[in-house]
């Protein structure tokens, strides 16, 4: 899903309920598909992340972790959605199909490559894990995807409901992107062994629940020449979790704030002292 949104409309602020990063460089990743959940959050099925691209098994990973440390009580979430926004997910398992492809034929092409490899595979993922019941759509796939992700996900939060209908309880946004796209070689194989960084979030509205630190979309003016050239993903997705672990530490950082390309900006804010710091190494 592309967001091209317009610059009109009203401000929307959403409470961060829990939050965590994780990094982990390509070599590790395989070692993450089976790893057991952290103390507090879910089980997986087991093999479940067997077939999955290696952004989606880095994004479940912070979703597991963002749950493991959310304050006492833990609510079930299956009453929230999910909007993944990875940076080019699929790319690797794409490339090693093509090349076997050339010396198997058909016959070695995996039938996952298609749904593990799309766009809304990530947040499919998360959804069916936690047994959700809210939207899970995948959103930018680009290296716009932390600014779409975050419209996206504030979007959906304050989203209208039918009369009558339930409303969303929150949504989990994950954001994924590598520091350097692996390269393959003749082969499929990686030469490369390049870090990849997953932010995950649940955020809820403002008046749901008292959390240290909130999300304000803001319609802002375009500025000429914003969105010119290559976004640098991986360094907004980075920054981002900083800005994170800042406020979850009780207020270091009083505000951070994130300009979209297409006429809005995302504020971040601490509201009070809060939770700890949420980092966590996967490697």
């Amino acid at each position: 899903m592309n967001t091209t949104p317009s610059n009109a409309g009203a401000s929307a602020t959403c409470a961060v309920v829990s939050r965590a990063v994780v990094e982990a460089r390509l070599s590790a990743i395989g070692g993450l598909r089976e790893k057991p959940s952290p103390a507090g959050a879910p089980p997986l099925p087991h093999r479940f992340l067997r077939h999955c691209d290696e952004q989606t098994v880095l994004g479940m990973r912070a979703v597991l972790e963002a749950i493991a440390g959310h304050p006492e009580p833990r609510p079930a979430f299956d009453r929230f959605g999910v909007v993944a926004a990875p940076c080019q997910s699929g790319r690797i398992a794409a490339a090693q199909t093509l090349s076997q492809l050339k010396t198997g034929g058909a016959a070695v092409v995996s039938p996952h490559i298609v749904p593990q490899g799309s766009l809304h595979a990530m947040a499919s993922t998360v959804s069916v894990a936690l047994g959700m019941h809210g939207p899970n759509i995948g959103t930018s796939g680009g290296p716009q995807a932390l600014s779409e992700g975050l419209f996206t996900a504030l979007s959906l939060v304050h989203a209208p409901t039918a009369a009558g209908a339930e409303r969303c309880a929150g949504i989990w946004l994950i954001a994924t992107a590598w520091d350097e796209e692996p390269r393959l070689d003749a082969t499929g194989k990686p030469e490369t062994d390049p870090l990849c960084r997953a932010v995950a979030i649940a955020i809820t509205r403002a008046t749901d629940a008292g959390a240290a630190t909130t999300l304000t979309l803001e319609p802002v003016a375009t500025t000429t020449g914003v969105g010119c050239g290559v976004p640098d993903a991986a360094g907004a997705i980075a920054a981002f979790g900083r800005a994170l672990e800042l406020c979850a530490e009780g207020g270091v950082l009083e505000s951070w704030s994130h300009v979209c390309p297409w006429g809005a900006e995302i504020r971040m804010a601490v509201q009070a002292v809060g939770t700890r710091s949420l980092r966590r190494e996967a490697a």
